[in-house]
């Protein structure tokens, strides 16, 4: 990839993390969204903490869409969108927070609407049945990206690991977006 393409490509990505940014801001109460984190081990896209942080905590995982490809950040190759997809549930299942994402960003025109598969619908379901990996897609080919949901997230269990990370984390970061106090 040349540096042309690598600055596209960083530019695709920032507007994606804004768009789920600004759908977080919206569907939240009063959250500190977090952009490029380690989260207890993991890498995030983007975290938001609602409530002022002491709320749930959301994770969101990045797939990009290159000309009917997808790739997963860390450059793990491109595939199809159904294997890239059961690869991130499947990752993503032991995250710790209640609210879990994939978000699927075009680097190009949405040609026809995806719906997920009744296999992805199922594998994304908690193994207790209390949760549910939603995903969403973002469209990069307005002006102003915009967000829909695709499978819609449901909580999976809290924990006393979650609420102590989520203390953690925001006593020694700075969110990107907070409500301004």
């Amino acid at each position: 990839m040349n540096e042309i393409q690598e600055l596209q490509a960083q530019h695709y990505r920032g507007r994606a993390q804004n768009a789920v940014q600004s759908f977080l801001v919206q569907k939240l109460l009063i959250p500190k969204v977090y952009l490029d984190v380690n989260w207890a081990g993991w890498d995030l896209d983007v975290l938001a903490i609602d409530r002022a942080g002491v709320g749930d905590v959301h994770g969101v995982l990045f797939v990009e869409r290159t000309n009917q490809s997808f790739g997963v950040k860390g450059g793990q190759g491109v595939r199809g969108l159904e294997e890239i997809l059961v690869e991130c549930i499947e990752e993503l299942r032991l995250l710790p927070s209640q609210f879990r994402y994939i978000a699927i960003y075009d680097a190009a025109t949405i040609e026809a609407l995806y719906a997920p598969s009744a296999n992805i619908v199922q594998r994304a379901l908690a193994f207790d049945g209390v949760g549910r990996t939603g995903i969403l897609s973002v469209d990069l080919s307005e002006d102003g990206p915009t967000v829909r949901i695709l499978l819609k997230p449901e909580r999976f269990r809290s924990s006393k690991e979650i609420v102590e990370l989520a203390d953690r984390y925001v006593a020694e970061h700075t969110a990107n977006w907070e409500f301004p106090e």
